[in-house]
């Protein structure tokens, strides 16, 4: 029984930054839709979770940084 069985592999969580890594894109939800892409995770010293840093694709100008948190809520951010 090696790694080779995905039934005991484990979907990515907090130490792995639940799967989300640079050029990763996601769309915000909203009036306002946009195409956002990871361009980095951070790990800030006294902050509980990590943040990513966001660039608008098309517009290298218009970046964000948001918590890892609050890119997972759908009610924000889905997969694009």
């Amino acid at each position: 029984m090696g790694d080779s069985m995905s039934i005991w592999r484990r979907r990515p969580g907090f130490e792995q930054n639940y799967g989300i890594e640079a050029g990763q894109r996601f769309l915000s939800v909203g009036r306002a839709r946009s195409v956002w892409e990871v361009v980095t995770v951070a790990h800030y010293a006294g902050d509980v979770c990590p943040h990513v840093r966001l660039l608008r694709v098309g517009s290298h100008h218009d970046g964000k940084t948001v918590s890892l948190d609050v890119l997972r809520d759908r009610r924000f951010y889905q997969p694009a």
